[in-house]
């Protein structure tokens, strides 16, 4: 699958991901993702993923997905993901 081997590469790849973490996309998805949620909240819902009960991150990607704004920042780091791994 060539969106696991790119994601394992940018994993493997600390200087790429750091680029990308540090983009104005990145910052504005992370602004979106934050926008009515604590910390403390997110940190729940990540830790419930963790340990396999990801219906409260399916709420919040596909929240995030259907924003047509939120999209088009996930479209365009995907591109950059991908343009970096070649």
């Amino acid at each position: 699958m060539k969106t696991t081997k790119t994601l394992k590469q940018l994993i493997n790849d600390k200087k790429t991901l750091e680029q990308v973490a540090k983009s104005p996309d990145a910052q504005a998805l992370a602004g979106i993702i934050t926008q009515g949620q604590d910390q403390a909240s997110l940190q729940k819902i990540a830790e419930n993923a963790a340990k396999g009960d990801t219906a409260q991150l399916s709420q919040l990607l596909q929240n995030i997905v259907r924003n047509p704004d939120s999209a088009a920042l996930l479209q365009r780091l995907s591109n950059t993901i991908g343009n970096r791994g070649k």
